[in-house]
This record gives C-alpha cells, structure tokens and sequence, in this order.
C-alpha cells in the first residue's frame, strides 16, 4: 500500500487525544460522603460493564482519527482484483510540443508541427472528466503554456490553437523535466507525459548522460512513477534529411556611422544529403534585396560550410534590419540570419591632451586630431574635442560619449570621480599611456585593487633587447595572430593596412586585472580581456567593461614617440573602429540569444502604456520598465521565441498598423539546423531502465497507456467505515450514558 498524500499520515498523532480524555475523566476528586449516597453507588458489575464501555468508545474514537488521517493521505494499492471494482480511469497528462525549427519541415504534405497539433486535439478525444491536462511548448527556453494542469479541456485546444509556428531550437530533457514536476504535484494515480516531436537527436542531449541519470531520478522519487511516451510526429526514418542552413550573423560593430563599412559574416553549411550542391546566398537591408550584393556559393559537400563575406556602407543614421538569405528550401526556419546595427549621425568625444606642447606637431594628439578629422568623408563621423587636463570638468563630460586620455600623467579626486561615473553610465573610455604616465597614481586610485577603471596595473616602461655585437636587432611588432576580435580582424596582414608591420620601440607593461571580488565578496566586474599583443607576448590592448560602459587600454601613445604608428595607413581607420568599438559597451545590445531579455533606451516620458513589443508572427507582448531615471529603458523578459521583434506604439494593446518602430532580434542555436535523427542505438539507451516508451501512433499509444491498469484508491470505503464507525460511537455514547447510571445493581 502507498499513499498519495503521505504528509496527511502525521494526523496519526491524533489518536492520542481520546486517550488523555479518558485519563482526563479519571482524574480523582476529594469524596465527601452523605447519608443518601449510598443508594446512587453503581453495583460492581454495572460499574465493571461501564469500564468496559469507556474502553471500548476511546478505542472507536482513535479508530476514527487514525482512519480519517489515513484517508485524507490517499491510500491506493496495485491490484488487478481490487481494481476492477474500483474507478481508475482519472489520469494527469502533460502534453509537450516541440517547437522547434525542424517541426517546420515542409517535405511533407504537413509539418511535423501542424501533425503534432491535429494528434493533440484527437487525444484530448480520449480522456475522461476528472482527467487534467498541462500543456509545454518545447523550445531552447521551455514555455509552460497551461500550467498547471487543468480539466478544462477547452483551453488546451484553444492553447493548442495559437502556439507560436516552430522556430529556433528544444531542449526537451529539460521538457520532460518540467513535466516530472508538475506531476510531483498532480492529484490523480495515474500519471503520463506525452512528448510530441519528429524524433530528431539533437534535442534529447543523448551525450549527456549524467543529466539523464538525474531525470531518472527525478522521475523514481515519488511513489508513482510517470510513464513517459514520445510520438513519432515525423514520420522519418533514420537516414538523414537534406538541408541547408545559414549561421548567426558576425558583425564588424553593431554601432557605426554613416559612410563607415560593415562586415557582415556567416556561414553556409549543408546538413545531411548524399552529394556535394551549391546555393545562391542574399544581404537584405530593411528588407529590401540588394541586387548586387549575391554571392554563388561553391559546391559544399555534405557536411561541408561556405564562408560569406558581405560589406555594406549606411548612408542613413537609425536602426537598421540586416538579413542573409538563402533560396527556399523544405526547412524554411534557417534560410535567414538576421542582425540590427544602429547608425549615428556624429559622435562626441572628449580628447585630454597629457602633454601639451607650444609647438602644435609635438603635442600629445597632434596626430590623433588629423585622424579623427581626416578625409570628406569622416568629416561628420566624429567631433573630437580637445582639452588641457586641467579643463576636464564633470559638466564637459555630459554631453560626450568617449572619453580619450591622451598621456595623462595624473588626475584630482574630483576627475576620477567623474570618470568613474562617466563610464559607469554608459561612456566609452580610450586610456594611451605614455613617458607621463604616473605608475604609481594608475595603480592607486584608477586600478584600486581590481575595482577601478583602469583594466591592468602598471609594471614597467619596456623596450627591445639590445643585440650582440654580431647580431641583428630584434623589431617588435604586433602579433598578427593575436587580432582576433571582429573588429581588429579587418587590420589583419592579409590586408595589408600596415598595422600588423608597426614597428615599437617602447610600451608599458601591463598585467591584466582579474575579476573583482573573491573571498565572500560579489564579483562586480569581469577580468580583462587582451585583444592585441606585442611580438614579444606583451599586451598593447587591454579592454575591460565596467559598469555599463567599456574601457580600452593601449600600452604606447598615439604619437610617433614609442612607434612608427602614426605614419601606417591603418592608423586613421583604427582609431575610428576603436572608438565606435568601445561607444557600442555602453549601448544594450540589439542582437541577443534566446533567454536574454530585450533592453531598448527610451526617454524619460516614455509611456509603457501606449506601447507594446510585437514579435514574429502575431505575437504582441506588453513593455516593462528597467534602469533608472538617469538611463530609462523598456524591457522584454520573455524571449523564449527567436525572430524579429519591434518596440512600436500600440492602442488598445494592440500595434499601430505601419507605425515605424526599434528593432532587436533574438537569435536561437544554429545547430537546430542539423536534422538527423535518433539512430537504433540512441533510441534504445532513452527506452532502456524502463525511461521512456516511442510510438508512432495513437492507437498504438491508446493500447498501451489505458491497458493493464492495476493501481486502485480505496480512500472512498474508508470513509465508508468511519461513517459506520461514527453511527457506533453515537450508539456506545448513548448506551453509556442512559444504561451505565440508570441500572442498579441487584444486590
């Protein structure tokens, strides 16, 4: 025997009451004796009778107890005898649908998804009243639609009926998961999961086994054990499926300005098939396909991946929706990779000069100013605005978004103070050392131990060995390797800009700073990253985010004292990379993953009353408010479905109809893309231990989920019997009280 309530069982306690009545009631009094009240004494065989019956009524009453206790715990037992007499058709039932892409197939008359939905609703056919129903839609982020169960069988259709189309990628171990729990809390004896899915591998994390030893688990803690059924909604074999996908979009700088190139890159890759094809692959802007922009790819093998290399120029500052697209295929959901890139029109930038000279061509940012102003076409891109360091006020900081210091040997309290919260804003920050630099002053208050702005601590200034007398001197460049990041990849020796040949004569040496805290103490900030190194290993770039802005480090000046850099071509576009690099940390990103909420800045008389997020399809979500009322954004929590989504006005909570809004995009896991199936083997090691049964129909289902059912509840008969155990302690109490005083003994 088990019990579906066992807590209930601790009402046992309970039968202890009857029994400290009775003591209660034999408590001795003082006995005062009269005249008269030796004919009201009971006989001693009427007085043993009664004792009897007092025994007999406190046994009756902790009966009750122990049995209404035993009752409310729910008892069942399995037994094929007892079960044909007793009801056993109540059942909870969690409905799982994958959601992902590849239910979107379209090899078929019907998608596995469109497939899934029609079995759905005929199962629902199969259920009884009192049967409840959850329902999950399957996704890389698990979304309980109705949850938790319910006996309306009208809103799981209706459910049914507006699930979002397949897109992005399923965990569906992590599905049956939140199955097992919702079933943790289920009332009825009989308990299923139903997963609807095309039987592709990727979703079940077959090479994690230790997350499969926990499900198991998970599923054997309570005392009735799911049944958990997979149906085959696909209809595939093993053998697998052609398809051809597209990667997420690499972006050269999600924030740029007008006439400055973007790097657009993904990759093509063929899944499945049984010889080598090629494929057509488009960039759309807003839209709208750009007829030259067409790249034929060569003929990728099975398996195989093709790189695309786009770059476009914005003539026009806004959000902009960048898109790769290939030609249609039988799997529409990965035939595009889409990105936003937003376009400013100019950019403010503060630049401190650290060591101003009365001779303007040996000031500290005489070639830095040529730069930033350089050429017609850059003119507008940047407005740089150079100051002694004694001008670097707090009030000059609030209109600016980049902070560069120039080779500046030291600050006040009141200067770093500002430039902490400058950065922590949202601000770029670009630190160029230099012979001026005070190591100590660095150290102290802008490194502070791991918790400033400053991303290193400052060793020594250091420069090439001198060589032999016999041997050649050894140049000190930058480590070509070493740019990695897409936006130094440009800059590049198979590019030829001449960055990767400046030759160094000085730099600082510098250790990068670890993340802050440890020892019981919150991490706040993240460790430093390298982005460039010397020849030599040294690091020159050093780039660290702090609050909600990012700083770089460059370990020489940007004068032509320590290197030949000023006089390379890269230096005017690097310079604007860099900057327009470090403007894009204190921007929320506009290109996320699913899970990650959507954050868009907004101003301070934004009404998240009279807007709304509308996402792919129809999906139409409400705007809550995040950040602060110095840096206001609208906020979108729930990201479980990829695609495009807009912030635009709405009335009466629904869009505007054409009205223009900011775009984001929410990306999922391109390795959905991969349709192979379960193989013999993978299927073998989900149904073993008894885990999971696969069907592909629902007779077959129906045959076995509602046959064989032995397990039967008998809680009703027990409180049968403690209704007639009830009638019985009346009766007692009546007998004891009108026979046991009312008869005299004979003698």
């Amino acid at each position: 025997m088990w019990f579906l309530n066992s807590m209930m069982l601790l009402g046992l306690a309970g039968v202890v009451l009857p029994v400290l009545a009775h003591l209660l009631s034999k408590k001795k009094y003082d006995v005062v004796r009269w005249g008269a009240m030796q004919f009201l004494e009971l006989g001693r065989n009427t007085q043993r009778r009664v004792r009897l019956e007092e025994m007999w009524l406190m046994f009756l009453r902790m009966g009750l107890i122990a049995i209404l206790a035993i009752a409310l715990a729910r008892p069942w037992i399995s037994s094929s005898w007892f079960a044909r007499y007793s009801s056993t058709e109540t059942r909870d039932v969690v409905l799982v649908v994958d959601g992902s892409s590849s239910m979107g197939w379209e090899g078929k008359m019907t998608t596995p998804h469109a497939t899934a939905l029609k079995w759905a609703h005929r199962f629902l056919e199969q259920l009884r009243g009192g049967d409840t129903v959850a329902l999950l839609d399957a996704r890389d982020v698990v979304r309980p639609v109705v949850s938790p169960g319910t006996t309306d069988f009208r809103t799981i259709r209706q459910a049914l009926n507006v699930l979002p189309p397949p897109a992005g990628g399923s965990d569906l171990a992590e599905a049956t998961s939140q199955g097992l729990r919702l079933l943790n809390t289920a009332g009825n004896l009989s308990r299923d999961i139903i997963i609807l899915t095309d039987l592709q591998a990727r979703p079940w994390s077959i090479d994690d086994p230790q997350r499969w030893e926990f499900l198991d688990e998970q599923r054997r803690q309570p005392a009735i054990v799911p049944r958990i059924w997979v149906v085959d909604v696909g209809g595939q074999t093993i053998a697998a499926r052609e398809n051809f996908s597209l990667e997420r979009l690499k972006l050269s700088r999600e924030f740029t300005a007008p006439e400055m190139p973007v790097r657009i890159q993904t990759k093509l890759r063929h899944h499945g098939g049984q010889t080598a094809a090629s494929r057509k692959v488009y960039l759309e802007v807003d839209g709208q396909r750009l007829g030259r922009s067409t790249i034929q790819s060569s003929s990728i093998p099975p398996g195989g991946e093709f790189s695309v290399e786009f770059d476009h120029v914005f003539t026009a500052a806004g959000s902009h929706l960048v898109s790769v697209v290939l030609d249609p295929d039988s799997l529409p959901g990965d035939n595009r990779a889409d990105a936003v890139i937003e376009v400013t029109p100019s950019l403010p930038v503060v630049v401190v000069d650290g060591a101003t000279h009365p001779d303007p061509t040996r000031s500290e940012t005489f070639f830095l100013k040529i730069a930033l102003g350089a050429g017609s076409t850059r003119t507008s891109l940047i407005k740089p605005h150079v100051i002694a360091l004694d001008q670097l006020q707090p009030a000059l900081l609030a209109d600016a978004q980049l902070l560069v210091l120039a080779n500046v040997p030291q600050l006040t309290p009141q200067q770093v103070t500002a430039l902490q919260s400058f950065v922590d804003g949202g601000g770029g920050l670009f630190i160029a050392l230099g012979d001026q630099v005070d190591r100590t002053f660095y150290n102290d208050k802008l490194f502070a131990k791991g918790q400033g702005v400053l991303p290193g601590t400052l060793e020594k200034i250091d420069q090439p060995a001198k060589p032999a007398a016999d041997a050649e001197a050894v140049s000190i460049q930058i480590d070509n390797a070493s740019l990695e990041l897409p936006w130094l990849q440009s800059f590049r020796k198979e590019h030829q800009g001449g960055l990767t040949e400046t030759r160094f004569d000085k730099w600082w040496q510098v250790t990068p700073a670890q993340a802050a805290g440890g020892g019981g103490v919150a991490v706040t900030l993240p460790s430093a990253a390298i982005a460039a190194r010397l020849t030599n290993g040294a690091p020159l770039l050093i780039e660290r985010d702090f609050g909600h802005g990012r700083v770089l480090l460059m370990a020489a000046p940007l004068d032509s004292d320590w290197s030949t850099f000023p006089a390379k071509p890269d230096y005017v576009p690097f310079l604007h990379e860099a900057l327009f690099h470090l403007v894009s940390g204190g921007r929320t990103p506009r290109n996320v993953a699913v899970g990650e909420p959507l954050l868009l800045p907004v101003t301070r008389e934004f009404d998240q009353a009279t807007h709304v997020f509308r996402g792919p399809g129809k999906l139409v979500l409400p705007v809550t408010l995040g950040g602060d009322e110095l840096r206001p954004l609208a906020k979108l929590n729930d990201t479980s479905i990829p695609g495009i989504y807009s912030l635009v006005p709405s009335k009466n909570g629904q869009p505007v109809q054409n009205a223009p809004g900011e775009s984001c995009v929410v990306n999922f896991d391109r390795r959905e893309s991969d349709l192979t199936a379960l193989t013999r083997e993978q299927q073998d090691f989900l149904q073993g231990k008894d885990r999971l049964k696969i069907v592909t129909s629902l007779d077959e289902l129906r045959g076995q989920m509602f046959a064989n059912n032995t397990k039967a509840e008998f809680w009703q008969l027990m409180l049968l019997l403690m209704l007639g155990m009830l009638v019985m302690e009346v009766w007692l109490t009546r007998r004891l009280v009108q026979g046991g005083h009312a008869v005299l003994d004979p003698d």
